[in-house]
């Protein structure tokens, strides 16, 4: 069976106005999709699943604090997990992305849908000016090793490490485990039987 708009707000419990404002992304993203590569042209069809569910599972494993949430997300290509999260209210949202046109993009959906919390930041997050980060994301867009010198200097030792990866995890970890110590669990990706979300704490280098 497929896994559509109704199946994504029994999951995860969003308002009909957190559903419609994912609505108005996915044509926005439709639109923009005819111009500019944002994701793989075969995952349109099943966006909810793929892009919507596959954000927003990250949304449960991040911390409770006595603040809002303050996210990296490195990478952020065509707003996922990033614009999901801040459309779900999951805290102040950062969005890193290099490419100038996807930063319009990102700007574009963040303006009509009303998401104050993104920040589109167009930059290389090497090159970035240093903040504190609760939780750091990144999808599709390096591996652990890479994203864990990227985004080190924006961690302390609680900052919690959301990141899902696929099929070659292991060999990830084990990689990232020669330059890194850290502590990490794998969770299962709902939205793909494959994935696994690497969840890690306490990454420093070497």
């Amino acid at each position: 069976m497929s896994y559509g708009r109704d199946d994504f707000a029994v999951e995860f419990g969003v308002s009909r106005e957190t559903l419609a404002k994912l609505d108005r992304y996915g044509e926005l993203l439709a639109e923009w999709q005819e111009k500019m590569n944002l994701v793989g042209p075969s995952t349109l069809p099943t966006l909810w699943e793929r892009h919507f569910r596959d954000s927003a599972q990250l949304a449960e494993l991040a911390p409770t604090l006595g603040h809002k949430p303050v996210w990296l997300d490195i990478g952020a290509g065509g707003g996922f997990p990033g614009l999901v999260l801040a459309a779900m209210g999951a805290g102040e949202i950062n969005l890193v992305e290099s490419i100038a046109k996807k930063c319009l993009f990102l700007r574009t959906v963040a303006e009509e849908l009303g998401l104050a919390d993104a920040i589109v930041h167009n930059a290389r997050v090497e090159s970035m000016p240093r903040f504190r980060a609760d939780v750091i994301t990144a999808r599709a867009c390096a591996n652990l090793a890479q994203l864990f010198d990227w985004g080190l200097r924006f961690a302390a030792p609680p900052t919690l490490w959301l990141l899902p990866k696929g099929a070659a995890v292991e060999e990830e970890l084990a990689t990232a485990r020669t330059r890194f110590a850290f502590d990490a669990e794998l969770v299962q990706s709902r939205s793909d039987a494959r994935g696994q979300i690497v969840v890690a704490t306490g990454v420093k280098r070497k």
